[in-house]
């Protein structure tokens, strides 16, 4: 083999070299990319069930407060209705 093929075939074999590199790179960003969408996806998932149980939590307290104003008035409804009663009976 003269010098001139034993350049080139080691050129060759550089190159190749170089682009397993480069491969191996290119494959471990992209992996590494995924794996960074995947985490703020994840993220933004549980944002959004804390948000879910922040607005359940308010709701149910909101309701809580909705069903005392409702016992409450209903409780205020029937004392007066008594008062009425007790009127008409008298009257």
């Amino acid at each position: 083999m003269d010098i001139g093929t034993a350049v080139g075939l080691q050129a060759t074999a550089i190159g190749v070299g170089m682009g397993a590199v480069l491969a191996g790179a290119h494959a471990a960003g992209m992996e590494a990319m995924r794996e960074a969408r995947e985490e703020r996806a994840t993220r933004a998932r549980e944002a959004a069930i804390q948000d879910l149980g922040d607005v359940a939590r308010e709701m149910a307290t909101e309701l809580a407060a909705a069903h005392a104003e409702i016992a409450k008035l209903k409780r205020l409804l029937a004392q007066r209705q008594a008062y009425i009663d007790s009127l008409r009976r008298t009257a």
